[in-house]
């Protein structure tokens, strides 16, 4: 661990010190927006100020997103401080209802995204592959459990993509190695927006490699595939906004044997969403009425002596969630009462092919049904204290009631009932604010968190077995921190712990082709205590620089299933960050350094033992030029050093795409 440290601080201190004598840019603008005070909405459900939010928030706005030449939401996020992400394939790609991660402060499963402060989450998948960067107005990114403003999902912090209201006449066309390309165009008017776009993947090669704790030898190659999206809104009256937004991935992944380099079987993947939002937003008075589903399907394609077969449905799932979000803001003189209520109807169809392993003690089951209904009442009181400081008390009582399902058994054509226990949680916080000078605050908060288990980690579907005896996560959060805008630069310090007793986690059975054969969920307990600092600053016009670290020591201890095996080290121990910018004239130029440290695998299991993971070195480098006003020629390279990271912590092998750039052209009109 110290050879891992030392080497990531070496790596670090190198890459930007060379690049700051050098000359190159990714974070000016945000450290820019960080010195003059950005307004920041997510944390409290209202407008505030960073220096009076009691928690530590990343905003990343559209000049921060084009620099950083991001395809999608989980590209951008994928360098945020305190942050790790997790996924199967490049620019955040999926193997269907394995889908991309993003984990803050080490909690897996406790991120809530939001898309204008609507749940995106649906049985615990969200697509950030799915949102394109061309519709991003902003991302707020809050650390720490969130569950008692947002509810479930937000045990380990809140995601709010924040979608453009205003859309510029553009187009723009882009191409890179292994055969990607992006064509993307928007257009506004008074009422009206609308932004669309396609983007091309080619095939790569060696994306997975044999897991060391298995003796499958399978491997993946990513074939090719594609994304086709659409986001537009309407104005519909003063403070009242319809939105619709539509994605649609492709993806087909080669599977071979490692060894022989023979393909034995091709797997295609294909997600589609859809979200209907209608919003209002006029003199305190906010209110969210959305719709939206979540369609998931997986087809094999077997090679018998070397002759692809026949293309047969597999899996697939489609996820239905409505939810209605109102509330309401009162000024009471200096102080500040939020009341609100949320209601959310879950509603997931699933099937699974008649599919028997050797040695499985079940057929998969099919054509399941399940839902369950959420209700919420939240409130917030904002009591100024004194002149300086703030005493804030958040509250939230939520109900899950009529979690029910049916099952169908393929073999005997029966259909089974279930129902689970309805579940209730009532989670309090409480958040200090005391503004020690006009640019500097220190903050202390204490609270509550809750998540309900998944609809299909309940009652189970396809290889899932049901698990109604799961019990709701709980956890428990204590942070303290203090926040200082120095002249031109910006100073953020956190020490966090938190445990979240009975926290959701899977045991998974392959056969030995290294396919999943059982899934089951079991409860444990995960506990995390660790330290965030970051400094940025806008030295003058031409440059700027940002680094930051974070410490961490998350670890679990699984009671529940394997009898208690001690607490163990989970995930990653440490952080490093570094960027430089630099403009001039026409010109920009950036780079960035994100290195983590100290990794392992998935918790340890009696049939699975931990191992050690190689750090993680992720490398931007990017440049533009805009020759116009309205013209902007770009090169973006990825991965400098062309690295083979692992970017998963499960017990199989997933690698970053090795090093790759992207040019191209942007024309407003």
């Amino acid at each position: 661990m110290k050879s891992n440290f030392s080497k990531g601080l070496l790596m670090t201190a190198l890459i930007t010190g060379s690049v700051m004598w050098g000359g190159t840019n990714v974070f000016a603008e945000e450290l820019q927006e960080y010195s003059l005070e950005q307004m920041v909405v997510t944390a409290m459900r209202t407008e505030k100020k960073d220096l009076d939010i009691p928690a530590v928030v990343e905003v990343y706005d559209e000049e921060q997103i084009e620099k950083s030449n991001a395809a999608n939401a989980y590209d951008v996020l994928q360098n945020t401080l305190g942050v790790n992400t997790q996924s199967q394939g490049f620019n955040g790609t999926g193997m269907g209802t394995m889908t991309s991660k993003v984990m803050i402060r080490a909690v897996e499963k406790g991120t809530l995204v939001l898309v204008n402060g609507v749940p995106m989450n649906q049985d615990g998948k969200y697509n950030l592959e799915d949102i394109p960067t061309e519709s991003i107005e902003k991302i707020e990114v809050v650390k720490g459990g969130g569950a008692v403003l947002y509810g479930s999902e937000a045990t380990g912090g809140v995601i709010n993509i924040i979608t453009k209201k205003t859309m510029s006449n553009t187009v723009k066309v882009a191409a890179g190695n292994f055969g990607r390309q992006r064509y993307n165009v928007s257009a506004g008017a008074d009422k009206f927006n609308v932004v669309a776009g396609y983007e091309h993947r080619g095939f790569a090669d060696k994306m997975s490699g044999p897991s060391p704790t298995s003796t499958s030898r399978t491997m993946f190659d990513y074939g090719k595939g594609e994304r086709k999206s659409i986001l537009w809104d309407w104005k519909v009256l003063d403070g009242l906004t319809f939105t619709h937004s539509y994605s649609n991935n492709k993806h087909q992944y080669w599977q071979k044997n490692y060894d022989t380099k023979v393909r034995t079987q091709n797997n295609y993947y294909e997600d589609t969403d859809n979200m209907f939002l209608l919003q209002y937003d006029k003199d305190g008075l906010k209110a969210n009425l959305s719709y939206g589903t979540q369609e998931k399907s997986y087809d094999q394609a077997k090679f018998t002596n070397g002759v692809l077969g026949t293309t047969t449905p597999y899996s697939s799932r489609k996820g239905h969630n409505t939810n209605f979000d109102i509330q309401k803001q009162f000024e009471l003189g200096e102080n500040t009462l939020l009341i609100g209520a949320t209601y959310q109807k879950e509603d997931m169809d699933a099937y699974a092919s008649k599919v028997t392993y050797p040695g499985s003690r079940k057929t998969f089951k099919a054509n399941s049904n399940y839902q369950r209904d959420n209700y919420s009442l939240y409130a917030s009181y904002d009591w100024h204290l004194t002149d300086k400081s703030n005493l804030i008390f958040n509250a939230r009582q939520t109900w899950a009631r009529g979690s029910d399902g049916s099952q169908t058994n393929l073999d005997k054509n029966i259909t089974t009932n279930v129902s689970a226990q309805n579940m209730n949680k009532f989670t309090p916080e409480v958040q200090y604010v005391l503004n020690l000078t006009e640019d500097s605050s220190f903050y202390a908060k204490a609270g509550k968190s809750f998540r309900l288990p998944n609809l299909t980690q309940i009652f189970g579907t396809g290889n899932i077995n049901p698990g109604l005896d799961l019990r709701p996560e709980q956890g428990t959060h204590y942070e303290v921190g203090y926040k200082a805008n120095i002249g031109k630069g910006n100073l953020r310090f956190a020490l966090f712990n938190f445990k979240i007793k009975d926290s959701i986690d899977a045991d998974v059975t392959y056969d030995s082709a290294g396919a999943i054969e059982e899934v089951n969920y079991f409860n444990e307990d995960v506990k995390n205590t660790g330290v965030e600092l970051s400094y940025a600053m806008k030295h003058d016009d031409n440059w700027s620089t940002r680094w930051g670290a974070t410490y961490q020591n998350p670890k679990a201890q699984n009671k529940h299933t394997y009898g208690d095996m001690g607490w163990h080290h989970i995930y990653n121990n440490y952080q490093l960050q570094g960027a430089v910018d630099y403009a001039f004239s026409k010109f920009t130029a950036s780079m960035s350094v994100n290195f983590v440290g100290d990794r392992v695998s998935t918790r340890a299991a009696f049939n699975k033992p931990q191992r050690e993971l190689k750090p993680q070195c992720f490398t931007d480098l990017h440049f533009t030029y805009a020759p116009e006003k309205n013209q902007k020629a770009f090169l973006h390279i990825n991965n400098l050093f062309d690295r083979l990271d692992i970017t998963t912590n499960s017990t199989a092998n997933y690698y970053s795409l090795g090093r790759n750039f992207m040019v191209g052209y942007e024309y407003s009109f």
